[in-house]
């Protein structure tokens, strides 16, 4: 039952996005806007109260969660973009698939989802995912690509530098990271106060979910086996390998489940957006996003029952 709880969100919103796109009721921009209201007002409200409804124990009890959810994504990151070189990748596709593998769609789906499955901890997943990814996996990715690109040192440094600043001024980042060091400091906002940011900050999820499905019907993709491959590895190998690791580390099943179910979310918009910009053909990139996100309720949903959630 808390598996069909958890996945038929995923389903049945993205579903409703998807039919509504079909039906051409919205213009094709609709699902940029829709991401901006998710990632400059509604998630940063709810990871803000969020966290400043968590009690301090809580998060201190956790930190084995961040270690193995930045084990993850970052060095599974640098995993996937060292054996690309290795196997004489370009160092653009190389990082591009390191960063559709290793970033799960965490703002997007973790809202709704992680929140059926573990409760107000979820907030903690998704604050750690959007950190990892816009402070580590992005400006590590622009200065590869610039580095791919041939630009001279300064510029591609410049670049780097550049994209870091515009991280950190994203409320998605400054808002969950002021969140922690005002609970580390002892600050717990009254129950009465925090309602202030559920009205928005709870149509997260649901207007992520909903976006995503109007983004499925406005890029065209095509199945490759590189494609295929990709999916294979973001929304099995990687979780795997990690939860392998965990096993061998004697970790405690609870932080196994929080780790496992989150790195097992579906691929992230970012790497597609990245090659966008860089003038990386992006056909591969959405490809994986859609394919991914298609299975997600059938991989999720095993890892779930795999791990005692179900």
């Amino acid at each position: 039952m808390l598996l069909i709880l958890a996945i038929l969100p995923i389903i049945v919103t993205v579903g409703l996005g998807v039919g509504a796109g079909l039906r051409h009721q919205f213009a094709p921009s609709t699902s940029d806007i829709l991401i901006q209201l998710v990632m400059h007002y509604a998630l940063p409200l709810s990871l803000f109260g969020g966290i400043l409804s968590l009690k301090r124990a809580t998060i201190l009890q956790n930190r084995a969660v961040a270690v193995w959810l930045a084990v993850g994504m970052l060095g599974g990151m640098a995993l996937v973009i060292a054996f690309q070189v290795l196997r004489h990748q370009t160092l653009d596709v190389a990082t591009l698939r390191g960063l559709v593998i290793a970033s799960p769609s965490i703002p997007f789906m973790g809202v709704s989802v992680l929140l059926v499955l573990f409760g107000k901890i979820s907030v903690l997943l998704v604050a750690l995912g959007g950190l990892y990814m816009n402070l580590i996996q992005v400006p590590l990715s622009v200065l590869l690509l610039t580095l791919a690109s041939g630009l001279p040192a300064e510029q591609r440094w410049q670049a780097s530098w550049q994209k870091l600043r515009s991280a950190c001024r994203q409320p998605v980042v400054w808002a969950p990271i002021s969140a922690f060091c005002l609970n580390l400091l002892g600050l717990r906002l009254p129950s009465a106060w925090l309602t202030s940011f559920k009205e928005l900050g709870q149509a997260a999820g649901g207007v992520a979910l909903f976006a995503l499905g109007l983004l499925l019907t406005t890029r065209p993709w095509h199945l490759t086996r590189t494609v295929v491959g990709n999916v294979v590895m973001k929304n099995i190998g990687l979780p795997l390998v990690v939860w392998g690791l965990m096993v061998l580390g004697h970790v405690a099943l609870p932080t196994q489940q929080l780790v496992i179910v989150t790195l097992a979310i579906p691929t992230a918009t970012i790497a597609t957006m990245l090659a966008v910009q860089n003038r990386v053909v992006p056909d591969e990139y959405v490809a994986t996003q859609m394919l991914s996100t298609i299975i997600a309720p059938i991989t999720m949903g095993a890892f779930m029952w795999a791990l005692q959630l179900v």
